[in-house]
């Protein structure tokens, strides 16, 4: 199934975060973004998932990802990183990364959530 650029939506978050969704599978088991970063997402607090898990594929530039569970990590080029549901996480940085989302994204199954 091809799926086009122009397909996409283009997104913009507050704390330098923007990209490309694209439309879910018909089948609802997967999205992907194309997503481009210059700062720290959430602004504040931590990003979770309720259902979906995230694969973080960093195409350029340098990415820390941290969650709370398991600490810091630093994503370079070529690295992957699976946030998986429940996992509270955010991302600070300067890059360019492919995030596949499994099953689909739903904004209602995302929240920020406080310290």
């Amino acid at each position: 199934m091809l799926i086009k650029k122009e397909d996409g939506k283009n997104f913009e978050i507050p704390g330098g975060t923007e990209g490309r969704l694209y439309p879910s599978s018909p089948k609802g088991d997967q999205t992907a973004a194309l997503v481009e970063m210059d700062g720290v997402y959430p602004q504040k607090g931590w990003s979770v998932n309720d259902v979906s898990t995230e694969t973080i594929f960093l195409q350029e530039g340098k990415f820390f990802l941290e969650t709370k569970e398991e600490g810091g990590h630093e994503l370079l080029p070529g690295d992957m990183f699976l946030v998986f549901p429940g996992v509270k996480y955010r991302i600070t940085g300067k890059g360019k990364a492919v995030v596949i989302i499994t099953p689909s994204w739903e904004k209602n199954n995302n929240k920020i959530v406080e310290e």
